[in-house]
């Protein structure tokens, strides 16, 4: 997320990067499948993302570049989720990590839940999840 900041908006530290995107919007940068068809379909609703970034043109700003990359990032974790899922025949995915703080996540994997199926669950402390596992993980010394 931040590599991608850094090229498309000079942005290298990510509560900025949160920031600036607070006052994007999608429907600058994302192509929507209702972009695409006035058709009503049955699975897919008319504001479900077509393809990141593809409708983005230099009419677009800072902050709707910003909330594009962190839709774009957020969407691709949320879709490997839900096809690990269906792999594995599980409706339920924990999160974890730093990520799960930022404001933006929650409407991107309640959209994902309302496609899919998929739950998604962020427990309390997620972002100390890899250190807490480590630290439960006994390894014997050399």
């Amino acid at each position: 997320m931040l590599g991608l900041s850094n090229k498309m908006l000079n942005i290298r530290e990510f509560k900025d990067l949160i920031e600036m995107a607070k006052g994007g919007n999608l429907s600058n940068v994302d192509l929507n499948i209702g972009d695409i068809t006035q058709d009503k379909m049955e699975t897919l609703p008319a504001d479900v993302t077509a393809s990141n970034l593809g409708k983005i043109s230099d009419l677009a700003s800072k902050s709707d570049i910003a909330l594009g990359i962190i839709n774009l990032v957020f969407q691709t974790i949320g879709m490997m989720a839900v096809f690990a899922s269906q792999m594995h025949n599980t409706k339920d995915v924990v999160l974890t990590g730093n990520l799960t703080h930022v404001p933006q996540a929650g409407p991107i994997f309640e959209t994902l839940r309302r496609l899919y199926g998929v739950n998604y669950h962020i427990p309390e402390n997620a972002e100390f999840a890899t250190a807490s596992g480590a630290a439960l993980t006994k390894t014997d010394p050399l």
